[in-house]
């Protein structure tokens, strides 16, 4: 059986809210989360890098036991839904809970990335935890800062990022 939201609230379509909003309410699925049940299509809620309202990302099972994240941004697309043969596929990976994985978009790097940023990211900087679960009425996926939440040197964002336990959400849609 799939897990339910615990409450059954539902909200207007158009309502959004705010990552603090989103992160207030959200609380993890409990139980066996299958495979299966991560998959779909999800919107991006609140990453500075990616304002496009039609912007996508995908997470399929697309080898058995290998759950890989996609996207298509409107600018570009990547990840082994659009090309099986990339070098791109960021996959989710088990985390110690049926409703956590882990991800890292180590593969998204170019070889012609600044030195610097490819020693960040060797380092862990763009490693997280995702957790499932419901907020504000939607299913969403829960996503900790850099360097799996620690926080640290990013050159992307011109210096230390700060530890977060709550950095984005991603919304099934």
């Amino acid at each position: 059986s799939k897990p339910t939201n615990w409450r059954g609230e539902s909200k207007p379509a158009n309502w959004r809210g705010t990552k603090e909003e989103f992160e207030a309410d959200f609380k993890p699925i409990v139980g066996a989360v299958e495979d299966g049940y991560w998959c779909g299509t999800l919107k991006d809620l609140f990453s500075p890098d990616d304002t496009n309202p039609d912007s996508r990302r995908f997470i399929d099972q697309l080898e058995f036991g290998v759950l890989s994240i996609s996207a298509d941004t409107g600018g570009e697309k990547w990840g082994r839904k659009f090309d099986p043969t990339t070098s791109i596929n960021p996959t989710l990976t088990e985390a110690g809970e049926s409703n956590q994985k882990n991800v890292n978009f180590e593969s998204k790097i170019p070889a012609d990335a600044p030195e610097e940023l490819k020693a960040q990211v060797a380092n862990g900087a763009l490693r997280f935890t995702v957790t499932m679960g419901w907020s504000l009425g939607k299913k969403v996926l829960k996503w900790n800062g850099v360097y799996n939440g620690q926080g640290g040197p990013f050159l992307p964002a011109g210096g230390d990022v700060p530890a977060s336990d709550c950095d984005n959400f991603w919304e099934y849609v």
